[in-house]
């Protein structure tokens, strides 16, 4: 299947097809504080996050635009010009906290998380960091070397667990 630019990567087959695709395209990962963004970086976060939170997995028990991004760097993965994967990152917190994950419906399961993860993870060294990981993605983010501890417990609705960077460091 030919790619067009236009075209979404939900109308590929399966997860193979669309990692195929994004490897073949040019994915940049950068890690930048919310002063160094500019307006338009800004919006495309706040509406990649609405898009996955809000519209996909319908969470509305919290707002999304809760006023704590200016205090945060933010991971941004960019498709052919396009936001397409967002994490924030407190780094003033003791332990850093890493939340709001979020990538593109159309490229989950695409590898787009992970190259994103792994850049987050790197920019991170060895500074000890936590998040709130959904439950349901605990085996992917132990794939990637963070390590669960504690009791699942439920957030905006949705059963997440506690999980550590690099594991054991807390």
């Amino acid at each position: 299947m030919a790619y067009h630019g236009a075209t979404p990567a939900s109308c590929l087959r399966d997860a193979h097809e669309r990692a195929t695709l994004t490897h073949a395209m040019s994915l940049e990962i950068d890690i930048r504080h919310f002063d160094e963004l500019s307006a338009r970086e800004v919006y495309d976060l706040m509406h990649l996050r609405d898009l996955v939170f809000v519209v996909g997995q319908k969470i509305t028990a919290v707002p999304e635009v809760d006023g704590l991004d200016p205090q945060c760097a933010h991971a941004r993965a960019v498709l052919d010009g396009r936001l397409v994967g967002t994490a924030r990152i407190f780094v003033d917190e003791e332990p850093v906290v890493v939340g709001r994950v979020a990538v593109h419906t159309d490229l989950q399961r695409s590898g787009v998380g992970t190259t994103m993860m792994r850049s987050v993870q790197a920019w991170l060294d060895e500074r000890p960091a936590e998040l709130h990981a959904q439950a349901y993605l605990e085996r992917w983010y132990s794939s990637l070397g963070w390590e669960r501890f504690g009791e699942e417990f439920v957030e905006a609705e949705i059963p997440h667990v506690m999980m550590r960077w690099p594991a054991r460091a807390l």
